[in-house]
């Protein structure tokens, strides 16, 4: 599957996303009790937003209409 199509598939996306953020969420309630480090989770979360908001940018619906001046 290409990312483009993966891109558009919404559902697909959105749970794929879902559950990366809920894998992070599992690790750093382990890593808390356990008494480790977390900040490397913090960092992991802003790059998984990251990676979908630039799929968005690069493989996205353009959602600008491109208007022309017609009576030119």
């Amino acid at each position: 599957m290409e990312l483009n199509q993966f891109y558009n598939d919404e559902h697909t996306r959105e749970a794929v996303k879902a559950f990366f953020l809920a894998q992070l969420d599992k690790m750093a309630l382990e890593k808390v009790f356990e008494g480790l480090d977390t900040h490397g989770i913090k960092d992991a979360k802003e790059t998984i937003e990251r990676s979908f908001i630039e799929l968005g940018e690069l493989y996205g619906k353009n959602k600008k209409p491109n208007i022309t001046n017609q009576a030119r």
